[in-house]
């Protein structure tokens, strides 16, 4: 026991915790009988029972144990590649294809991978598997991931009516740990549409169940979303450390999706604080990260927070250049708010070039894209708006 704390926190693994327990009650109970402590029953047959028990229990016990690190660090590769764990994935399903587990888990896999059509399709067998089931906690694991879907899409109306009905269910279940998955849920469904102060009562609804539960990837997630918000409100202090916090609990679960999420984040502040060449390098270590993982969706991102970057050291043609590559990989994967910011970007880089009407092309188009979300009230819509104002106001005057 002397190491105890060494291996104290992976005791929270189910298989690991057994295991524990039971080699430790087995190895003391063979221990006294070896020392003869521990008194011999009368029957020999008896004897050599209690003997095989106690020997071969001590070993099930190791074996469960060393089971369960396997799988704990078997869940963390899976966790850091994606590509490997599509392909263990589908096979799963293939060989039980009436497993709603294995199909919410392809689903989740082909999500971070970009494939939002084929997981849309996983989601949907699993809704439909929990109705055949008549499992209503599969039947809010198809909602809740369906409404994922929606969400990146821009379909907010549609994401917000399944993240709702998540939470309907779960409250009749009492699943605390899917509520507050649901309540983060609707945060970005508020916080796409500028409804901060909505978006931040969800997250704090959603801090609140994970710290009482003890989750720290999703109490990461949390603190990453309020970093969002107070980064939209302009109180960056208070962004960079809900960032912090969420890069410090995603770096001691060895969570590179949720690291390289957090250094994007980062780089946003930094650059609203002038700080550009710490913001780069933020960007370009969350890139490296989701290049390595796969995770389309982050590189786009990336790629686009480089590009403002540049334009803010008026390196015009090396921020087009970032722009339309996220650009290409947003408009495949069908990100309707990233694409609308890239264009708005764009719009802001052909302004500065003097073509008004290349940059007034880019900011309807980029502004279309916030109205068919729903999101008019989003900083940027409201942005977008005002240049276009300002924008004809000029035509007009120079017109008269």
């Amino acid at each position: 026991l002397a190491g105890f704390e060494k291996i104290a926190p992976y005791l929270g693994n189910p298989l690991i915790l057994v295991g524990f327990v039971l080699m430790l009650a087995y190895g003391i109970h063979w221990q006294l009988m070896k020392s003869g402590l521990l008194r011999q029953v009368s029957q020999k047959d008896s004897s050599l029972i209690i003997r095989l028990f106690l020997r071969y229990g001590f070993w099930l016990a190791l074996v469960l144990l060393l089971a369960g690190v396997g799988l704990q660090f078997s869940d963390r590769a899976f966790m850091n590649s994606p590509q490997e764990a599509l392909v263990h994935y589908r096979k799963a399903v293939q060989l039980d294809p009436d497993n709603a587990d294995g199909w919410n888990e392809l689903g989740r896999m082909l999500l971070r991978t970009g494939e939002f059509t084929q997981a849309e399709e996983a989601f949907r067998k699993v809704l439909a598997l929990g109705e055949a089931h008549q499992d209503q906690e599969e039947q809010a694991w198809a909602l809740s991931n369906l409404g994922i879907v929606y969400r990146i899409r821009g379909d907010l109306d549609k994401a917000e009516e399944m993240y709702w009905k998540v939470l309907e269910i779960d409250e009749a279940l009492g699943n605390k740990e899917s509520m507050a998955k649901a309540y983060g849920n609707l945060g970005n469904v508020y916080q796409t549409r500028g409804e901060l102060d909505r978006a931040e009562e969800m997250y704090r609804k959603a801090l609140e169940l994970n710290k009482a539960l003890g989750s720290k990837e999703v109490l990461a997630r949390d603190y990453g979303n309020l970093g969002i918000v107070y980064d939209r409100r302009g109180d960056l202090d208070k962004a960079e450390e809900m960032h912090y916090k969420a890069l410090e609990l995603n770096k001691a679960l060895g969570r590179k999706e949720g690291i390289a999420i957090q250094y994007g984040n980062l780089g946003v502040v930094y650059k609203k604080r002038g700080e550009l060449d710490r913001a780069e390098e933020m960007h370009r270590k969350a890139l490296e990260l989701n290049k390595a993982l796969g995770r389309k969706e982050g590189m786009a991102l990336n790629y686009g927070n480089l590009g403002v970057v540049y334009k803010d050291r008026g390196d015009l043609d090396k921020a087009e250049e970032m722009y339309r590559k996220s650009l290409e990989i947003s408009e495949a994967l069908g990100l309707k708010e990233v694409s609308a910011n890239l264009y708005g970007n764009l719009g802001v880089v052909y302004e500065k070039h003097g073509d008004l009407d290349k940059a007034e092309e880019l900011w309807k188009k980029s502004l279309r894209l916030y109205q068919e979300m729903g999101a008019e009230h989003h900083p940027d819509a409201k942005k977008l708006q005002g240049w276009l104002d300002k924008l004809a106001q000029l035509r007009s005057a120079a017109a008269q």
